[in-house]
């Protein structure tokens, strides 16, 4: 049975009526003629000059007046009603306009720029909140305030204030500056590169990047999205919605920079947070408005990287010199040619020097030797990736060594990089190759940031892939305990817990926390030195059992210790002569393996939730970022991002990385089990060959109202817990949630479907249904949907025999739903006992209601949803019947 058609490719019920946005049949243009009128004038041009195919109206706001008192507005008449309206009016007449359009049927508005230093901000946030109550009633969606419009360049549509005309491509961009759009669009234009939708996000009060980027998801016009944002509202929503888009499409963003956090316990900053988070969304980030320009050419031209190495061809030594340190430095590696390759090259150049890559091409190279070459690299079985670098030469003319640069690499299947160095001699040369579609830059430095800007999106795919989940994999933590200590610490009404407790907490989790008891006397300190092996750390414990602050560190002997005494105990007579010392405790400074020490810890953000931190001890530099959940590969790149191991030798480092990340991945299944612990700071942690332990710990303790396991992460964990063992048929099947590496097994269920079958599913016969749509039913987002799988597993695999789905809209009011059991099993219950399933499921998540849509002649369907207390009904398309089920009965549990 199939979903309902507008989620038929698992897109989210955040593109409710945004059809009307982007898709619309008649655009009305509404002024205030009281206010200035220039941008419903541009509108207007460009609607004009787009060739939108649909009626395009003018329409007048007038003020409404009674005995000289405003009133609002009223809207002049219209010839029809209009699917999308572009109003340009001050903000405090939008929501009175709103209100009548939503009356009439329109369902979607651009709310463009206003006089707002005009207003003041108290009236800014009631106009705000007047446009959001005038346009909730009709479901209408609002684009802006302060939008400059949208451009579909496919179907005529430019209602915006772009300066330029937008040609058709596949490029979808997205933005909150009008400056950076016109930018954009305007080197896009001079490179004759094309757009599939241009969007100004304006203030995003209804319609936000979240939304656009759902409905670029399912767009199958668009193959690749640009996005350039300063802050996003939601979090979590907004994570759901940009791994969807990353899943299928390439996303390269760039975002306002804010100033680094300054001072106290924090050492990150908003910045580097979002960094995490667009890393582990599978994005891209550029820095700069150029590296902006040069996503957009290479999102157009760039072909599928055959590796992460790359060759050089340059005309001269010191170029290739200077693109092959470029390269090296930046973390990149040089391809390898092979001897058969070298001793060709050696001789269609006429060379005795020996080859290597960089290839240095003789100064007198002509245009043939540089095409012969550049086929002869690509010939190698070993090449993966080619740069050519290019200065003006008297032997070989820039646009001739274009052309035949271009003409070569049409015949490769992989990426030809091509920079052109020098002055305006080069820029025809830069043309020629923009215009047969090869990528040009100006420096080496460019192509190769662009180059590992595409291994960066490489990259950040496979962590975008990964599922941690809600349970344990490799260890088995003592949740009862960890529990218990918990209960404990609320009941006391504690909000941090004591030493005792946190060390119970920590060895639930299988970490460790040092004992470390306080000596009476300096020989016994000395004598607790010699037990924990040098160099220590010495600090004063008070009369009432704390620490004092500044302790001393890395003494090496009891002659060093014995100074320290004095000298902190002088300091703290100095501070403060009343506090009365009661003891030395000692630390060890370092860990026994030679690893230096940590700061592991739990932190939170406004907008993303728990963040994990990890860098070096007692605030010894910057830490890096990571949002849960993690598992050991996400655990190992964090690891690896904070270089906090890497002075470390070869032959021990590994071992030790290993050890780090598995305390992260315990610490990340902390969170996930215990929603009560809001901080955690193990500072120092000592790294060892048997485990973490953390010399120091504070643990803060807080009542956040608990939705579910993991509902406070941005990213919601794989649900590990909806797994569970099926009988049916005197066959053992599990039952689990479906996973990315899952999309084989679903494409052999969907493609072996009976004709009749697949029709059933998805209102028609679909053979061999592609790999993106594919993908899509199989990599989802665990937050906004779910879809269980039934599999059997046998001496041949494994093998899905059924799938049940279910995308729910935000605030879980409903969800639809669809269900497929292979054809030569139908009738047999498997189809019930999944549908039973996922209606467990989703009254457990507080779905309302759960609807779907059948044929009529699907009478199997009907039956099974009326024995599981569905409610039918025609449907709102002929053949179709609808099935609901209030899910706050028991019914069908």
């Amino acid at each position: 049975m199939p979903l309902r058609r507008r989620l038929a490719d698992n897109t989210a019920m955040t593109v409710r009526n945004l059809e009307y946005l982007f898709r619309p049949a008649s655009v009305a243009v509404v002024a205030e003629p009281d206010e200035a009128s220039r941008y419903a004038e541009v509108v207007l041009a460009n609607l004009a000059a787009g060739g939108f195919s649909g009626p395009v109206m003018s329409v007048v706001a007038r003020q409404r007046r009674l005995f000289l008192l405003s009133t609002g507005v009223h809207l002049g008449k219209l010839e029809a009603v209009p699917d999308l309206a572009v109003i340009c009016a001050s903000l405090d007449k939008v929501p009175s306009i709103i209100e009548q359009l939503g009356s009439l049927g329109t369902r979607a508005v651009v709310v463009g720029p206003w006089l707002w230093h005009r207003m003041r901000h108290g009236e800014i946030a009631a106009a705000q909140r007047g446009i959001l109550s005038a346009a909730r009633p009709f479901l209408m969606r609002v684009l802006g305030p302060g939008s400059g419009g949208l451009v579909v360049p496919a179907h005529g549509l430019n209602a915006s204030a772009a300066p330029v005309s937008v040609a058709a491509g596949k490029i979808a961009l997205v933005t909150h500056s009008t400056a950076v759009t016109a930018a954009v669009l305007d080197r896009a234009c001079s490179k004759e590169i094309g757009f599939s939708t241009v969007l100004h996000l304006g203030s995003g009060l209804d319609v936000d990047l979240a939304d656009v980027l759902d409905w670029l998801a399912g767009d199958d016009e668009t193959k690749s999205i640009l996005v350039q944002f300063d802050t996003v509202p939601a979090g979590r929503k907004f994570m759901s919605a940009a791994r969807a888009a990353a899943r299928h499409k390439p996303v390269v963003a760039i975002r306002g920079r804010p100033p680094a956090d300054g001072g106290g316990a924090v050492s990150f900053s908003a910045d580097e947070v979002y960094a995490a988070a667009l890393q582990r969304a599978g994005w891209v980030s550029v820095d700069t408005l150029g590296g902006v320009f040069e996503a957009v050419e290479g999102m157009a031209r760039m072909r599928p990287l055959r590796g992460e190495r790359l060759t050089i061809l340059a005309n001269g030594h010191g170029l290739g010199r200077i693109a092959g340190e470029t390269l090296q430095r930046a973390g990149g590696k040089l391809g390898k040619l092979s001897l058969e390759t070298t001793r060709r090259l050696e001789g269609l150049l006429q060379t005795r020097s020996s080859l290597a890559n960089p290839i240095a091409l003789p100064a007198d190279v002509t245009v043939r030797q540089w095409a012969a070459a550049l086929a002869c690299v690509l010939a190698d079985s070993g090449t993966q990736n080619v740069l050519t670098v290019c200065s003006p030469s008297p032997f070989a003319p820039g646009p001739q060594v274009a052309e035949a640069i271009c003409d070569v690499s049409r015949e490769s299947g992989r990426n030809v990089f091509t920079c052109w160095v020098g002055g305006s001699s080069m820029l025809e040369a830069q043309r020629v190759a923009a215009g047969k579609g090869v990528i040009s830059h100006e420096s080496p430095e460019r192509a190769i940031a662009v180059f590992l800007g595409v291994l960066s999106y490489l990259h950040n795919r496979r962590l975008l892939l990964q599922l941690p989940p809600s349970r344990a994999e490799n260890f088995t933590p003592d949740l009862a305990a960890a529990r218990s200590v918990i209960a404990a610490a609320v009941a006391a009404r504690a909000d941090s817990l004591p030493a005792a407790q946190a060390g119970r907490l920590l060895a639930a989790y299988g970490m460790a926390l040092a004992a470390h008891p306080v000596s009476g006397s300096i020989d016994a300190a000395i004598i607790a030195a010699d037990a924990v092996g040098y160099p220590v750390d010495l600090s004063l414990v008070t009369a009432s059992g704390s620490d004092c602050a500044g302790p001393s560190r890395n003494l090496r002997s009891p002659a060093d210790i014995r100074l320290a005494a004095r000298v902190l105990r002088g300091t703290l007579r100095t501070q403060s002569a009343t506090v009365r010392v009661s003891g030395y405790r000692v630390r060890p400074s370092a860990a026994r393996s030679g690893a230096p020490p940590l700061r592991l810890g739990v932190a939170s953000d406004a907008v993303f939730g728990p963040l994990i931190v990890l860098g070096p001890a007692r605030g010894g530099g910057r830490v890096v970022v990571a949002l849960p959940p993690l598992n050991l590969v996400l655990a190992r790149d964090l690891v690896a991002r904070s270089g906090v191991l890497a002075t470390l030798a070869e032959e021990s480092r590994g071992e030790l990385q290993t050890v780090a990340s598995e305390a992260l991945v315990r610490l990340s299944q902390l969170l996930t089990d215990l929603d009560e612990v809001v901080a955690v700071e193990l500072d120092p942690l000592h790294v060892e060959t048997t485990g973490v332990v953390a010399i120091d710990a504070q643990i803060a303790i807080g009542s956040p109202e608990s939705r579910g396991v993991g509902h406070r992460f941005a990213i919601r964990p794989y649900p590990k817990e909806l797994e569970q063992p099926l009988a049916w048929q005197g066959r053992q099947l599990l039952l689990r949630p479906i996973r990315p590496e899952d999309e084989t097994l679903l494409g052999e269920l969907l493609n072996s479907l009976a004709p009749e079958d697949s029709r059933m599913r998805f209102f028609d016969s679909i053979r061999n249904l592609p790999r993106v749509r594919l993908a899509r039913f199989a990599q989802i987002d665990y937050d906004r949907e779910m879809a269980l799988v039934a599999i059997e597993t046998d001496d041949g695999g494994e093998r899905v025999l059924g799938e049940v789905r279910a995308v729910s809209e935000p605030g879980n009011a409903s969800a639809d739903f669809a269900i497929v059991v292979a054809s030569e099993i139908k009738g047999m219950g498997l189809g019930a006992a999944l549908l039973q399933s996922l209606i467990r499921y989703c009254r457990n998540e507080g779905i309302g209601e759960l609807r779907g849509e059948t044929l009529d002649g699907n009478l199997r369907m009907q039956g099974l949803a009326r024995k599981l207390g569905f409610v039918l009904s025609s449907g709102a398309d002929r053949g179709t019947v609808d099935l609901r089920l209030a899910l706050g009965s028991r019914a069908g549990g």
